[in-house]
């Protein structure tokens, strides 16, 4: 039997998920887009079709991370009722199970894109949806709460140094959660 041609989003789909594995079973180090073929059981010229470099295979891995961050956060307020503590609590609840879920390879990940100019955008960019979306879930619970830029400088730096915490085992994830909240929670105030 002739197995089916992928389409180029669906063979995109398969060398991204290839890579999150091998990052996860074999580290950063071992990510290379010739090996990345070598599983796919393709030649390399169709990897680099879809990656022009490691980093832009990396950097793929990176907002892929970050969609799906994105996506269990949107979630998570959704079947949250609008009241600001529950919403805060939900929003710290996504942060440390996201972090827990991918903390080892986004670490890898990360670190092999350090310093480039690709990575800090798509940081930027990654930071502002997320705070946004944070941003709307608390005000649909309360008009009046706001976290504004140094307030939501303070809660991502405080929530991503708990939840890679909590994913390389320092502390428990509940700590982590309950930390974040209490952070959280201090830091929305009702605009001046």
């Amino acid at each position: 039997m002739i197995a089916r041609r992928l389409s180029r989003h669906e063979r995109r789909a398969q060398l991204v998920g290839i890579a999150r594995d091998v990052i996860a079973t074999e580290g950063t180090d071992a990510l290379t887009l010739g090996y990345v073929a070598s599983r796919a059981g393709i030649s390399k010229p169709v990897v680099y079709d879809h990656f022009s470099s490691r980093s832009a295979l990396l950097l793929s891995l990176y907002e892929d991370f970050d969609q799906r961050s994105l996506t269990d956060l949107q979630a998570a307020i959704a079947h949250t009722p609008p009241n600001l503590r529950q919403r805060v609590e939900a929003i710290a609840s996504a942060h440390v199970a996201c972090i827990v879920s991918q903390g080892v390879e986004l670490s890898g990940v990360v670190a092999a894109l350090a310093g480039t100019p690709a990575l800090e955008e798509a940081r930027r960019e990654s930071e502002r949806r997320y705070v946004d979306t944070c941003r709307q879930a608390l005000r649909s619970a309360d008009d009046t709460a706001d976290l504004n830029e140094e307030a939501a400088i303070a809660f991502l730096g405080a929530a991503d140094a708990l939840g890679h915490a909590a994913a390389r085992q320092t502390i428990s994830p509940e700590l982590a959660r309950s930390t974040i909240i209490t952070v959280l929670l201090s830091l929305v105030s009702a605009p001046d």
